[in-house]
């Protein structure tokens, strides 16, 4: 019965692809596996002009987790897992990876941390339509023949109400929950680096280190007659970096190895970096963290503690594309 469906499911998917191929593909899409190819960064060196209608404020999806939450069908765990989960969204129908591992290097999902260790998305995915989320997941099991599909599937998403929302794939092998946030009025940062100026005497970064961040909006109120910003709830917590991965790989001249880099924030907010280092349990030891205010378009720059560790982040800030085939025109002269 279990191969039935899992037959039954590859084949949906594959008509899903033929179908996105015959529709697509004319449109200028290229093909079905091709990868968003639009910068994060592509309005951070931007020139200030009058009115610039290709550079947008928008609502997006900020990607949380993706949880592997059930196991079934014959699976036990610690389970060797490769595969994509991806999103396409309105500015060019292209995959924007969100996990993707090799066959040669799939990540190994254990009881006591069933997180898919995310890579993306690689630009803000904008939802002012909806969101197709796409999963291909397999285990290696040795040998090539061995492999076993895990689940393949294919999901719209549409947020009405911000705030956070799980979308759930599940099969007859498994249940995996995708966590989402919508933001409403947001730009995109890209965290260049999370670099070690000066390694302290009494706190080392070095290779077991946590990397995370969220943004707060704030709002003008006023109080006592006098105009006051005023934060509101700061959003979900995007982990950049987790303490099972190797923080600061050899001859990094001090750099954190993030995993993620790309986060939506509010235009009128700020950004918080947290950096927690963590002892071979995965205890936290010290923490530290920077606020940097959101910002159009440019670089920010700060530096901060972590006990009396040195370090400093370097955040790209730039706005939206709205649609791909608007900033491929032609300029007029």
């Amino acid at each position: 019965m279990e191969k039935e469906e899992i037959a039954a499911e590859e084949e949906d998917f594959a008509c899903y692809r033929r179908a996105w191929e015959s529709r697509r593909g004319p449109e200028g899409c290229g093909f079905f596996e091709d990868t968003t190819q639009l910068s994060s960064m592509h309005f951070t060196h931007l020139t200030p002009k009058p009115s610039l209608d290709d550079a947008i404020v928008a609502e997006t999806l900020q990607i949380l987790s993706i949880k592997l939450t059930e196991i079934k069908g014959g699976f036990k765990l610690p389970l060797s897992v490769y595969g994509v989960v991806a999103a396409r969204d309105s500015v060019d129908n292209n995959r924007n990876l969100l996990f993707a591992h090799s066959r040669i290097a799939p990540q190994r999902i254990r009881q006591h941390n069933l997180y898919l260790r995310l890579i993306g998305p690689s630009r803000a995915i904008l939802c002012r339509d909806p969101v197709r989320f796409e999963i291909q997941l397999k285990v290696e099991r040795g040998a090539v023949s061995r492999d076993r599909a895990l689940i393949s599937a294919t999901r719209d998403f549409y947020a009405r109400h911000p705030g956070v929302h799980t979308i759930c794939f599940e099969n007859c092998f498994c249940k995996i929950e995708l966590c989402v946030e919508r933001l409403v009025e947001t730009i995109q940062a890209t965290i260049c680096s999370v670099r070690v100026v000066k390694q302290g005497t009494r706190q080392r970064v070095e290779s077991r280190c946590r990397v995370s961040c969220s943004t707060t909006s704030y709002i003008r109120k006023i109080i006592d007659g006098k105009p006051t910003y005023v934060a509101n709830a700061a959003s979900g917590e995007v982990v950049l970096l987790d303490r099972l991965k190797k923080a600061m790989p050899s001859g990094s001249e001090g750099y954190l190895d993030l995993s993620r880099r790309v986060v939506s924030v509010e235009h009128e907010g700020s950004l918080k970096v947290v950096v927690q280092t963590c002892s071979s349990s995965g205890d936290i030891i010290a923490e530290g963290h920077v606020s940097l205010a959101s910002k159009y378009f440019g670089f920010s720059q700060k530096k901060f503690n972590v006990d009396d560790a040195e370090l400093e982040v370097t955040v790209a800030w730039s706005l939206l594309v709205v649609d791909k085939d608007d900033i491929l025109r032609p300029v007029a002269v």
